[in-house]
């Protein structure tokens, strides 16, 4: 059973590497966010620059998505719908719940 958890364990690296590919598709949000790992760390998009880019720096989003590392490796693969894991508390947000919900659909269409 370990070894099941552990093949699903996803590192900050390989979350990166996922999503910079799908930068182009975030052009739509035009916002920032920061998608919140804890302990895992943190990376931050900035959808107002052409292309948008994603980092590990901190800067001042306009929205921020909690959560674990791989619940959202499991959401951009399209195996956790954004709406249940904010309504069973699995993905939190501070800041504009808007933006977020744009951010989700965006995200789950990769």
């Amino acid at each position: 059973m370990e070894a099941e958890v552990a093949r699903l364990l996803v590192t900050l690296d390989e979350l990166e590497a996922k999503m910079r590919p799908r930068l182009p598709d975030f052009r739509a949000f035009g916002r920032k966010a920061r998608f919140d790992f804890g302990d895992q760390g943190s990376l931050f998009l900035d959808a107002t620059n052409t292309p948008p880019t994603l980092t590990r720096g901190d800067g001042q989003p306009d929205t921020t998505i909690r959560m674990t590392i791989d619940d959202f490796n499991r959401m951009i693969s399209g195996q956790l719908n954004p709406t249940l894991a904010y309504a069973t508390g699995r993905l939190k947000v501070q800041g504009s719940m808007g933006l977020a919900l744009k951010l989700a659909s965006l995200l789950e269409d990769g």
